[in-house]
């Protein structure tokens, strides 16, 4: 048996073009012959969440940071990683963190704001 370090993070500390995008690929993404949902991204493991995303922090591990992260995204995989992480939970229910920067979307009304 494995112990894994699970980090949950308001969906509020990503940039709202970045959301956007990969709840489009969510959107979009096809189911493989097990039913799982096949996230799209060049870069990322991304697991489908009724109220976010999972994000694996193996990216990190690669090395070098990857272009289609945003430096405010690649900041919270890499302390995640550093903490020995292995997922983190982008859940819109999760108040933001004062540490952290915070993106409003516009298009959403302020009770999904976190």
């Amino acid at each position: 048996m494995r112990h894994a370090t699970l980090f949950v993070c308001s969906t509020a500390h990503l940039p709202v073009a970045e959301r956007r995008h990969i709840d489009h690929l969510i959107a979009v993404a096809s189911r493989g012959a097990d039913g799982r949902v096949e996230v799209g991204h060049p870069d990322l493991v991304i697991e489908p969440y009724a109220y976010g995303f999972f994000v694996d922090t193996c990216v990190v591990g690669c090395g070098g940071e990857a272009p289609d992260i945003s430096p405010q995204f690649w900041a919270i995989l890499r302390a995640a990683f550093d903490r020995d992480a292995s997922w983190v939970l982008f859940d819109r229910d999760e108040p933001a963190w004062f540490g952290l920067p915070t993106f409003a979307d516009p298009d959403q009304p302020e009770e999904h704001q976190s």
